[in-house]
């Protein structure tokens, strides 16, 4: 049986943040950062296609195709002071409804402003408050020192390092991070 969330994705919201559903008229924001080459610098990969074009992300090019509701959640993340998308967050491939992987990537002129912690705090309370998801799990290459400490602030735990792994389509050193249902809820 099918969950609220999966049919009627949730809108969050924080002091400063709103988190909620991408929407076309979202893409005018996204193209002003999306595809930055410096947001992917430690991402694995160069932007795609359709980050560099973000109105892309809103065509279904196989409309006749049924899909079924997600399990995942993708949310812009909107800074409450413009309405602008200045950021997306990602609770993606859940497993067996019981662990799931998280990514975030925000507009570079919001760097260093705890946004990234903030939105990635209000997720998690989210998934551990509302889902049956019990493990949450980050990937991060060691030399982004950011993105390692908004994992550490959301009580995330680095269980390992992959030397010289691959990590999407580059190889590096990568940190492995989870964060469990029992201890967000110590």
């Amino acid at each position: 049986m099918l969950k609220d969330y999966e049919l009627d994705k949730p809108t969050l919201e924080t002091e400063r943040l709103i988190l909620r559903p991408l929407v076309p008229e979202d893409a005018s924001d996204l193209k002003e950062w999306l595809g930055l080459d410096e947001i992917y610098t430690y991402w694995g990969r160069k932007a795609s296609k359709n980050e560099k074009e973000p109105e892309l992300l809103f065509f279904d090019a196989r409309p006749w195709v049924k899909r079924k509701p997600s399990q995942d959640f993708k949310w812009g993340v909107v800074w409450k002071e413009t309405g602008k998308a200045i950021g997306m967050l990602e609770i993606f491939d859940v497993q067996n409804q019981r662990m799931a992987y998280v990514g975030y990537r925000l507009h570079p002129a919001f760097w260093k402003r705890g946004i990234a912690t903030e939105a990635l705090r209000q997720a998690v309370d989210f998934v551990f408050g509302k889902t049956e998801l019990q493990r949450l799990q980050a990937t991060a290459d060691v030399r982004n020192t950011g993105s390692l400490r908004v994992l550490e602030k959301c009580g995330f735990v680095k269980e390992g390092i992959v030397r010289q792994g691959k990590m999407v389509s580059v190889y590096c050193d990568y940190a492995i991070y989870g964060l469990l249902r029992e201890d967000w809820e110590s």
